[in-house]
């Protein structure tokens, strides 16, 4: 513990962008970064998933932390939607992540072990959680059921590395199959966090200004699907105001090709955010999907 306690007291922003954050982001790049090819475009290789509006927390870096902005709701994702969802990506015969995440926490959710095991071993899936509800008995669940990889953000302090060490032992799982994230860093240290406004809604932190002239790759390797099936512009819009249809009405395919979300696509690949919500996102988009951008953008070069 002493060790670990040092290590938060000496750490730098840089520090912990570079041991956290950017290991988060190579660890992802594995499955975003190959553009896969599908009808003659470029197929998403990131679905984010949000579970459950159910959390158990209110981070400060959060629009959660008030709930009269953001209320706690007792709704969640049927595994029927998981399945459907699941078996169009094997028909698509998907080579990239999926992410069961979103704006709550995923183990709230009583059948959050069902909605992995729709994807099974087959689809590379990743659950992200605060860690309050795990136990060796959940996770030896997950991990049979087909988790690929479990990602647990630490809030409370250094101590949580070997109180979660010891469990995954006990578990019996190996060091690839999971990620400890250290978030217990003050406003300072931006949480630990890549930091961003939520579109508008979060104000607390050193926040970088909006750039309506930067370009945002979201829209060109990546889908945000709801706890109802909707699907939304992406995980920075909180207010949800966004949405490209609905995956009980629609298939994937079809929600990926729109109109609406190809307006985005073409809009922000151009570096113009002027656009709501992006008018208001400071959000830096370019993190990931350059690769998928690039053939976006000859494929509506040729079109013109």
């Amino acid at each position: 513990m002493e060790n670990g306690k040092m290590n938060k007291d000496t750490k730098t922003k840089e520090e912990i962008f570079e041991q956290t954050i950017m290991k988060n982001i190579r660890r992802k790049s594995k499955y975003i970064d190959n553009v896969q090819i599908y009808d003659g475009v470029p197929l998403f290789s990131w679905i984010d998933i949000n579970p459950t509006e159910l959390c158990n927390r209110k981070c400060e870096f959060c629009p959660r932390k008030d709930p009269a902005a953001y209320p706690n709701q007792n709704l969640n994702m049927q595994v029927q939607l998981a399945m459907k969802i699941a078996d169009e990506l094997r028909e698509y015969k998907y080579k990239g992540g999926v992410m069961l995440c979103g704006y709550g926490e995923p183990l709230l959710n009583s059948e959050i072990v069902k909605l992995v095991g729709a994807f099974g071993k087959e689809i590379h899936t990743e659950l992200a959680t605060n860690g309050d509800k795990l136990n060796e008995s959940l996770l030896r669940e997950l991990f049979s059921a087909g988790l690929g990889v479990l990602l647990v953000s630490m809030y409370d302090g250094p101590y949580q590395i070997d109180y979660f060490e010891e469990m995954f032992a006990k578990a019996d799982l190996k060091k690839e199959q999971y990620v400890l994230r250290d978030r217990w860093y003050s406003i300072n240290e931006d949480y630990g966090v890549k930091l961003t406004n939520r579109a508008g809604t979060v104000k607390d932190g050193n926040q970088p200004a909006v750039d309506e002239k930067k370009p945002c790759y979201y829209t060109h390797y990546s889908l945000q699907i709801d706890w109802n099936g909707d699907v939304m512009l992406c995980p920075q819009d909180f207010n949800k105001k966004i949405k490209f249809g609905n995956l009980y009405a629609e298939s994937l395919w079809d929600v990926w090709r729109s109109k609406n979300i190809d307006k985005y696509r073409k809009i922000l690949g151009k570096g113009y955010r002027a656009i709501y919500p992006c008018n208001n996102c400071n959000v830096n988009g370019t993190l990931h999907g350059k690769n998928h951008a690039e053939v976006w953008n000859e494929i509506y070069a040729r079109s013109k």
